[in-house]
């Protein structure tokens, strides 16, 4: 193929068996890239070449021939530690070349470490079909770990290197999810948006039966102090829609959070000391002996980015807390939207009162479009829709919806209660 042409192909007589780490690399738009100029990236390739086969070779590693991909390298290591090194040399020597083609080359890397068979100059087996899904779904510039091979290299990686816990994906083709982990190198970039091709078991945040309706200057409030202030309390009475709201704020800013958002539901407990196994549980943590369960979930989550969702805290209000607390102290990435009728009292807490739904205050419009731009009255059309299919604002009833929201005062489940009563009475008779 004219894209193999002038590259180096490798076939070691000596390669290693038994339990090893594999490195896959490959060119993020590296067909686009041929599109535009193939000249220039033929160039491009034999120096990619170069630099990747030198830094796999000066970190102990040894080259195993293309397995078919233009622009892919395959390496084998003996030490996890020393494939990780060359992961991140790479990584650097190609983020420095001035590259001649339109855009940059960026090469995504995935590592994993198990056995495989070896046969005819080539390894093959579940392990490097691991390496290889792990490697594909990263983008360029990125450098992705099994659990396996973050626990071999964990405590070896240089000052300037660290690893960032992404969770558990379930990768196509493979039966058993993945953990995986991001390689983060300081002067390297280190934000990259969702893993591709993998489907993320991020959230376990509830399908909602109705439509959100209003509240679009609210959700864009909250949303900018979640990304000013780490922990966010929504306080108001009941019914108010208080978890409603934290529910679609969450789902608005899942693709922000690559550990995921999740939801703990505080109001079945009772007894308050069943109030971090209560989170534990979401993330399937248990008590580990000679340590507790708050800081066997605090070691957990430390290295992950998520938003945890703290839901009906009014009487769990110390628990909550101190749970709180741990957590923002100990795991700096770890961002906390709680509900309560009382605020957590935390220090650094921001607190959120949740107003009522707007309503026309005063009842004298008499265009229907007026009304519509109430979110009580929005919503009550809603509900009463979804109670009686065919249900309108119209000229005969909209003044009744404005008295009836204007009655219960933009509160929420009132509103939607009263809407449920059209399937029995008019809404004159509910007014």
């Amino acid at each position: 193929m004219g894209q193999e042409k002038g590259r180096h192909m490798y076939n070691p007589p000596d390669l290693p068996t038994g339990t090893l780490t594999f490195l896959f690399t490959d060119i993020e738009n590296s067909t686009l890239l041929w599109e535009q100029d193939p000249d220039l990236m033929q160039s491009a390739m034999v120096r990619h070449d170069e630099l990747v086969d030198a830094c796999v070779q000066q970190n102990k590693g040894m080259l195993v021939r293309p397995r078919g991909e233009g622009d892919s390298r395959f390496a084998v290591f003996k030490l996890a530690s020393d494939a990780a090194l060359a992961a991140i040399a790479i990584q650097r020597a190609i983020y420095k070349e001035p590259w001649p083609v339109v855009s940059p080359l960026r090469v995504r890397i995935g590592l994993h470490t198990g056995e495989a068979s070896l046969r005819d100059g080539d390894y093959y087996g579940p392990a490097v079909n691991r390496c290889a899904r792990i490697r594909g779904a990263a983008h360029g510039g990125q450098t992705l770990l099994s659990v396996t091979t973050t626990s071999l290299v964990e405590d070896s990686l240089p000052d300037d290197a660290s690893l960032r816990d992404l969770g558990e994906f379930r990768i196509k083709d493979l039966q058993r999810p993945e953990q995986i982990f991001q390689l983060v190198v300081a002067g390297l970039p280190a934000d990259f948006p969702f893993l591709r091709t993998v489907e993320g078991i991020r959230s376990n945040l509830p399908s909602m039966l109705s439509s959100f309706v209003g509240r679009d200057g609210e959700i864009a409030e909250l949303k900018q102090r979640l990304s000013e202030d780490r922990l966010l309390t929504i306080t108001g009475m009941g019914g108010s829609g208080k978890t409603r709201l934290a529910l679609q704020i969450g789902t608005e800013l899942l693709d922000h959070y690559t550990g995921g958002v999740w939801l703990v539901d505080l109001s079945p407990l009772i007894n308050p000391q069943l109030t971090t196994k209560a989170v534990a549980d979401v993330f399937d943590i248990r008590e580990e002996e000679g340590r507790s369960l708050l800081l066997t979930l605090v070691e957990a989550l430390r290295q992950k980015t998520l938003l945890l969702i703290l839901d009906n805290c009014e009487h769990l209000l110390k628990e909550a807390a101190v749970l709180s607390e741990r957590l923002l102290g100990s795991a700096p990435r770890v961002r906390i939207l709680a509900t309560s009728r009382e605020p957590l009292g935390v220090a650094g807490e921001r607190v959120w009162q949740i107003p009522p739904l707007s309503f026309p205050e005063l009842l004298n419009d008499t265009e229907i479009e007026s009304y519509l731009k109430y979110d009580a009255i929005r919503l009550f059309v809603n509900r009463a829709a979804a109670a009686r299919p065919g249900f309108q604002l119209n000229d005969k009833n909209f003044a009744s919806v404005g008295a009836i929201s204007k009655r219960l005062e933009g509160n929420p489940l009132a509103i939607e209660l009263a809407a449920a009563r059209v399937k029995m009475l008019p809404v004159e008779d509910i007014a």
